[in-house]
């Protein structure tokens, strides 16, 4: 997670948090968009998660797609 800084737009995040609490996720108040979200993982690591479609220069259509099943954990 220290890999991570947000440069702008905290002022304008709210954010959710589901079930167990421990991953944040803050979007945009005004649209909507989560770029990102942090928490801890599995074993207790600080992570981070990006929105890889909020990254300019990036073609998600060039990435490879790694299936999860979260319903499963």
């Amino acid at each position: 997670m220290s890999d991570f800084k947000l440069l702008s737009g905290e002022a304008d995040m709210t954010e959710y948090q589901f079930n167990n609490r421990r991953i944040h996720h803050p979007f945009c108040r005004t649209c909507g968009i989560q770029s990102y979200a942090y928490g801890k993982g599995p074993g207790g690591r600080d992570m981070v998660m990006i929105n890889v479609r909020c990254l300019d220069g990036v073609d998600v259509e060039e990435l490879a797609v790694k299936k999860f099943d979260g319903a499963s954990l």
